[in-house]
C-alpha cells in the first residue's frame, strides 16, 4: 500500500481526489488546505507520496519551505512529491491514476497482482521496515499497538518463510513489493 498525502486549497477537490484513489493501491493518510497543515501532516503520517498543486497560493514554494524547515531534523523516510497541475485535473480518473503510477514508479509497470498472500497492512508494515523503521516507530506512525506490529511481522515472516526482518526487507525489494 502506497501512503499518499493530499494538498489542495479546495476541499471539494480533496474529496474528489480521495474518491479517485478509492479501491486502488494508494492509501490516503491525510490532507491539507494550507502549507502549515501540509508540513505538519507529512511529519505525522510518513507518506510515500505527496500530491500538491503548487500553482495555488497556499502551496507556492512548498518543496523549498518543507526542506528548509525540516532541514535540521534527519528524516527517517523518503517521499516523492508530485506537483499536479490543471492538466491532471482535467483528465479522467483512469488517466490520472496511470500518470501518478508512471511518475511514482519511474516508468516501471506496477504489479497489481502479488504472488504472495500478504495483507495490505502487512505490505504497509513491510514498506516501513524497508525504510528502516523500528517496531515502536511503525506502531506510532500507523497508530497501532506495538503488539499488533509484532504480530504482523510474525505473520510476514511465516508467509514468506523468512527468518528475520532484514531478510524480509531484502525479499520485498527484490520482489518489487515495495520500492526504495
Amino acid at each position: 500500500m502506497i501512503r499518499v498525502f493530499l494538498a489542495d486549497e479546495q476541499p471539494v477537490l480533496l474529496a474528489g481526489l480521495r474518491s479517485f484513489f478509492s479501491g486502488t493501491e494508494f492509501l490516503i493518510v491525510g490532507d491539507a488546505t494550507n502549507k502549515f497543515d501540509l508540513v505538519q501532516g507529512i511529519e505525522k503520517t510518513y507518506p510515500h507520496l505527496v500530491l500538491v498543486d503548487t500553482n495555488q497560493n497556499s502551496f507556492r514554494g512548498f518543496s523549498e519551505t518543507f526542506f528548509r524547515s525540516s532541514g535540521t531534523r534527519q528524516l527517517r523516510w523518503e517521499f516523492k512529491i508530485i506537483e499536479y497541475s490543471v492538466l491532471l485535473k482535467s483528465v479522467t480518473r483512469q488517466c490520472f491514476l496511470e500518470e501518478i503510477r508512471r511518475i511514482f514508479f519511474k516508468g516501471k509497470r506496477y504489479k497489481s497482482q502479488k504472488t504472495n498472500s500478504l495483507t495490505s497492512r502487512e505490505t504497509e508494515i513491510l514498506g516501513l521496515i524497508v525504510q528502516g523503521f523500528r517496531n515502536k516507530e511503525i506502531a506510532r506512525s500507523l497508530d497501532i499497538s506495538l503488539d499488533t506490529v509484532k504480530e504482523h511481522i510474525k505473520n510476514i515472516l511465516r508467509k514468506t518463510s523468512l527468518s528475520d526482518r532484514t531478510q524480509a526487507a531484502l525479499w520485498a525489494v527484490r520482489q518489487e513489493i515495495v520500492s526504495l
